[in-house]
């Protein structure tokens, strides 16, 4: 098999970060091209961050975050009051292994769903899937839900309730 096979099996299998990967190894000089146990192993780490990347990316999006927001972006200054060791620990997504909650409370503007927001991302980071809706989203679904007769459904119809590891943000 030729290297043009091996490109077009690798696009047909849709193994696109083997493919990457692999398009740049041929590119390089001979002499600096790696051995095939080396090759093989770059090849698969490639294809291994690239369909991480892509689950990443596909939780971020089905998630409907408010902001695009990294934990290291919050700022902590005086007047808001935030602990810079809770959010730490809370970036951990260990709160989800021990089933507790967490609730973000304070007044308007003070960047409480900047906040989820950040830890929504780091939880799809983590390889989470999270749903994030507002307060008013959320309590309208409940009460069509309650108005049909079936609160179970309006959080069913995203199949949240068979999600095995879920954040859930409001």
């Amino acid at each position: 098999m030729n290297q043009q096979e091996t490109l077009q099996q690798m696009r047909a299998l849709n193994l696109s970060g083997m493919l990457s990967a692999y398009q740049n190894i041929l590119n390089m000089p001979l002499q600096m091209q790696p051995p095939i146990d080396q090759l093989l192993a770059q090849l698969l780490d490639a294809e291994y961050l690239e369909r991480a990347n892509r689950k990443t990316e596909s939780y971020i999006r089905a998630a409907h975050f408010r902001y695009q927001a990294m934990i290291e972006q919050i700022q902590y200054l005086p007047h808001r009051g935030l602990d810079k060791n809770l959010i730490a620990r809370l970036a951990d997504t260990d709160f989800i292994k021990r089933a507790e909650n967490v609730f973000i409370t304070g007044a308007t503007g003070c960047g409480k769903s900047y906040i989820a927001s950040a830890l929504g991302y780091q939880g799809c980071q983590m390889g989470y899937k999270v749903a994030y809706f507002s307060m008013p989203k959320l309590l309208q679904k409940l009460q069509f839900a309650r108005a049909d007769g079936d609160r179970r459904s309006a959080l069913s119809s995203k199949s949240w309730l068979n999600w095995k590891k879920s954040i859930f943000l409001f």
